[in-house]
């Protein structure tokens, strides 16, 4: 399985980066002097021939559905990573026009003949021929921790030194990652680069190769690392739309953290997360399975920095169908298959009319009362009004009213089947 990078220039009159990795993270060939579409397409194939498996990043607009203003992606990331300065330029089809066509579409379709897949779901070490786009600022965000990018980009008020100075810290950066996971190894060309004695093409040049590695190796950490391991920008909450646009960031645990905001997404759990089983619960880990739509969606909303919260009534175990702990292991389980982490988990095993006299108890944070609701707003600082709550019965409902949190059907929020009514 190897991993190519390609920081694509919009025109093909101007050079492009391209770098290449092995799946422990050996940079096996960089350049920053490829030029017109064949010849990167050529490149591609000698690299990847046949049908071996391999992960294409490229940075340049895959897919531009508008004809002005900008992609839903172009918007997420900026939603997202502007107070980086991390912010994409907005894509679309009358500006790329300007630089001579849609390059990016065009080489993307040559690579889905070669048989490659464009899609931003990345599974965790499948291997397959598949193309992604990616962008390198918010990469370096996220992988390198920064709190804002690196100006090494040439731009009105930067002068050739201080951009030297900035491609040195991203060197540096790239090198502390052999210590990652994965690790990335930089052959001796690079790490001898003279930025110093580089000026116009030439550290542009250093710029293309830097951008592309970077571009390679967000491709090797999602691959790595699978959904956890990056945010989708752009993508439907249904269903993949590989005409509209998408942008995937790599993402350290670290990273996720910082992205989230204040919005609490509050889910019920069996018939919103999981399928019941007839009319009761799955009372047994090996009984949970998740229902359609939902890893998809939760996926996206943690990728726009939304908090998860599951709250879910188990009054099960009051009436003795299972214990507390084999009720807690059962959620675990659910949030186990499930491709994000959870900020918040709250679960109730009491019911008024239990047998069990240790939890046959009115309780204010059974639903419909909001007492876990109210908890979570209060820990995390929530607005009511911005936050969601999504749920399959009266009770999530009537707790959303009692907190004035939003709410939504778990059947029209996921897109999923509607699932079958239970008792909890």
């Amino acid at each position: 399985m190897l991993f190519v990078g390609l920081d694509l220039a919009w025109s093909a009159r101007n050079p492009s980066g391209w770098a290449v990795l092995s799946e422990g993270g050996q940079v096996l060939e960089t350049s920053g002097r490829l030029g017109s579409d064949d010849e990167i397409v050529d490149a591609l194939g000698r690299i990847l021939p046949g049908d071996r498996p391999g992960l294409i990043g490229i940075d340049a607009p895959l897919a531009v559905p508008n004809e002005t203003g900008a992609r839903r992606c172009d918007r997420e990331v900026a939603e997202v990573f502007g107070r980086f300065e991390a912010g994409p330029h907005p894509a679309n089809r009358r500006t790329l026009g300007r630089y001579g066509g849609l390059r990016g579409e065009q080489i993307r379709r040559h690579l889905e003949e070669l048989g490659f897949l464009h899609s931003p779901e990345v599974g965790r070490e499948v291997r397959e021929r598949q193309v992604i786009e990616v962008f390198p600022h918010p990469a370096m965000v996220s992988l390198f921790g920064l709190e804002r990018t690196l100006k090494y980009k040439s731009r009105p008020g930067r002068d050739t030194n201080s951009r030297r100075a900035e491609l040195g810290r991203l060197r540096d950066h790239l090198v502390a990652l052999r210590a990652a996971d994965p690790p990335l190894h930089l052959p001796q060309d690079v790490l001898a680069l003279d930025l110093d004695a580089r000026k116009g093409r030439g550290l542009k040049e250093a710029e293309d190769v830097l951008d592309a590695i970077v571009c390679a190796y967000s491709a090797l950490y999602a691959w790595r690392h699978g959904p956890r391991g990056y945010a989708v920008y752009g993508q439907g909450a249904v269903e993949a739309d590989p005409e509209a646009g998408h942008i995937l960031v790599p993402m350290t645990r670290a990273a996720w953290e910082r992205i989230k905001t204040r919005r609490l997404l509050f889910m019920d759990r069996d018939g919103t997360l999981n399928r019941s089983l007839g009319h009761r619960p799955p009372n047994d880990p090996r009984e949970v399975e998740i229902l359609p739509g939902v890893a998809r969606r939760l996926h996206r909303a943690a990728s726009l920095g939304w908090r998860l919260v599951v709250v879910t009534n188990q009054g099960g175990v009051a009436f003795g169908y299972q214990t507390h702990r084999q009720a807690w292991l059962t959620l675990q389980a659910v949030l186990d298959a499930l491709p994000v982490t959870f900020d918040a988990v709250y679960l109730c095993p009491h019911h008024p009319h239990g047998t069990d006299p240790r939890y046959a108890v009115a309780c204010p944070n059974r639903k419909p009362e909001p007492g876990f609701l109210l908890d979570a707003l209060a820990r995390y600082g929530a607005r009511p009004e911005e936050c969601l709550i999504v749920g399959d019965m009266d009770t999530d409902r009537l707790a959303a009213e009692a907190a004035g949190v939003p709410f939504r059907w778990a059947q029209d929020y996921f897109g999923g089947i509607a699932p079958a009514p239970q008792a909890s």
